[in-house]
């Protein structure tokens, strides 16, 4: 079995981690191929058209939260499972912690469980160009300088209606834990398949978070504003939004497949890291 390990390129602490889990997977017989990480998007193209990443059978990845989700993209482009390794502070999307790392034979022996999740696709139509982006926590729309800013919401191609806030963000059952917590999103069991649209800091007392069928497309549009607007997925560099600019949000066709090593649901996660 051939399995990648992608460490964070800039954690130190996930240098140690990987150095155990390496002697762990060869001491059961599996070819190792090591490409560290670092958090910028050339690195995610480069990775994903990477013919050995190919090869492999699955991904291990250590470090935070971002490392994992942005491995996480990589493997589902390539369509191949991953495990989670926490070495970093919170780790909510992370399956194994450090002490838990004796669960790792199970990778070789068969002895784990796949969780497939929703991962959302975002259009940009501007102009002459049209932009692709697939995202497995969120994406956001926000001001440079924290203004409300004016956009319109659709549901497909029905109605638009205006709304005024800080920004919105549109993210997985995955990343309902992220920023959109923090926002006042709903928590949402990541096994289900759903789209939520969280707004920030409304300027309207009835304007909250909206929890979407999985199959629904939500088209945003961009008019004038006081100042830039820009679009980030998943944490990545930002991209400017335009006057005129559309953004459809949609199920994108691509899974992520988390490798599942314990019994541990999502709740008993959700207490462990987020209420205790």
């Amino acid at each position: 079995m051939k399995i990648a390990v992608i460490p964070s390129g800039t954690r130190e602490e996930a240098k140690h981690c990987t150095q155990m889990v390496v002697e762990s997977l060869k001491g059961c017989g599996c070819e190792i191929l090591i490409k560290p990480y670092s958090y910028n998007q050339d690195c995610i193209c480069e990775m994903t058209a990477d013919p050995e990443l190919a090869q492999c059978h699955m991904f291990l990845a250590v470090g935070g939260d971002g490392t994992i989700i942005h491995v996480a993209k990589i493997a589902a482009a390539l369509d191949k499972p991953i495990l989670g390794i926490n070495a970093g502070k919170l780790g909510f999307t992370a399956v194994v912690e450090q002490e838990e790392l004796s669960l790792l034979p199970r990778l070789v022996t068969g002895e784990y469980q796949e969780e497939h999740r929703l991962m959302l696709q975002v259009q940009r139509y501007g102009g002459n160009v049209q932009t692709t982006h697939h995202a497995l926590n969120d994406a956001v729309v926000s001001s440079e300088l924290a203004k409300i800013i004016d956009y319109r919401l659709a549901l497909g191609d029905g109605e638009r209606y205006r709304y005024r806030a800080d920004g919105f963000i549109v993210c997985t059952p995955t990343g309902s834990t992220a920023y959109s917590l923090s926002a006042g999103g709903p928590v949402v069991d990541p096994r289900l398949d759903s789209l939520i649209y969280t707004p920030i800091c409304p300027h309207s007392l009835f304007n909250r978070s909206v929890l979407f069928g999985a199959d629904t497309r939500l088209e945003v549009y961009i008019p004038e504003n006081r100042s830039r607007l820009f679009l980030t997925i998943d944490g990545e560099e930002p991209t400017e939004l335009q006057p005129g600019d559309k953004l459809v949000f949609s199920r994108s066709p691509r899974w992520a497949r988390f490798i599942q090593l314990t019994n541990k649901n999502f709740y008993d996660i959700l207490n462990q890291k987020l209420v205790n």
